[in-house]
């Protein structure tokens, strides 16, 4: 099995080159040794990007990166030992979300209500992403991977399906969200799929205007047409603030990670606000001087 295929067959479209970018720049870096590499050869691999001036992140994301190549050589028989398979990184990532700069629930739901699409017939499903991001809180990424099995209209479910980041759940849909999918889906989304290129299939729920799966551009430029530069929506924020605003309400800190997806319950205290952010945010809008 080729390393694309492998990496085909676990990760999502959009991560696989990054992936197989960082796994190539390893394999450049160490050279014959890349297969045979230990546990120290990937220490001093790492400190090199370091000194280059990476990003916590982006080291993370690289070590992650290195662990599936050997992955792939475990799994495909060229090698029996996976030699970083339990090496974590301790630089700090700045992880705070400046929750203060959040959206409200009441500009969320304006969102929903206003939005306009570009053209009358899209209407509906520009609609359902919008209640997507700011109903479920989801990623583009998820949005774009919903198949429609994974919609069940009549238990008001949708099916999340697991990426790298995030677990795959089953999520609630708002009584106003089945009506608008149950119209798509009779009116709208076999409309979409037969403009689909010659024998191809395509069974994910959300479909561009040429039938394909829809991606995070097309998203990114769906929910900002006719918005000015510093006024601009990103789909994060929104997902941001939905879950900030479900813990400002009181809701329990580990329902909030389920209905998230995150992995890790630091991830959802990270949106956490005290009351000294909520004070600093309430002085900044009311002091005098701020007028």
């Amino acid at each position: 099995m080729k390393l694309t295929d492998y990496l085909k067959s676990k990760y999502s479209t959009t991560s696989i080159r990054s992936y197989e970018n960082m796994i190539r720049r390893f394999r450049l870096s160490l050279g014959e040794l890349a297969d045979e590499a230990g546990y120290h050869d990937v220490l001093d691999y790492i400190g090199q990007l370091r000194g280059q001036g990476l990003h916590p992140k982006s080291l993370r994301n690289n070590l992650f990166a290195v662990k599936i190549y050997f992955d792939y050589l475990v799994e495909t028989g060229k090698r029996n030992d996976h030699p970083c398979k339990y090496l974590n990184l301790k630089d700090q990532v700045n992880r705070q979300i400046a929750v203060e700069s959040l959206y409200s629930r009441e500009v969320l739901e304006e969102l929903y209500e206003h939005y306009q699409a570009r053209k009358a017939e899209n209407q509906r499903r520009d609609k359902i992403i919008i209640s997507l991001l700011i109903y479920q809180a989801l990623t583009v990424l998820e949005i774009s991977q919903i198949r429609v099995e994974d919609v069940k209209l009549e238990a008001g479910t949708v099916y999340i399906r697991e990426n790298v980041k995030n677990r795959g759940r089953t999520l609630d849909l708002k009584p106003k969200q089945i009506l608008l999918m149950h119209s798509y889906l009779k009116e709208d989304w076999k409309r979409y799929w037969r403009k689909r290129p010659p024998r191809k299939r395509f069974d994910y729920f959300i479909l561009s205007e040429n039938g394909v799966q829809i991606w995070k551009s097309g998203i990114n430029r769906m929910i900002n047409r006719g918005r000015e530069k510093g006024d601009r929506i990103t789909p994060m924020k929104i997902r941001q603030s939905v879950i900030a605003n479900l813990l400002k309400e009181g809701h329990d800190l580990r329902v909030v990670q389920v209905f998230a997806g995150h992995r890790r319950t630091a991830s959802t205290e990270a949106y956490k606000q005290t009351g000294l952010e909520e004070l600093k945010a309430a002085i900044e809008k009311l002091h005098p001087y701020q007028r």
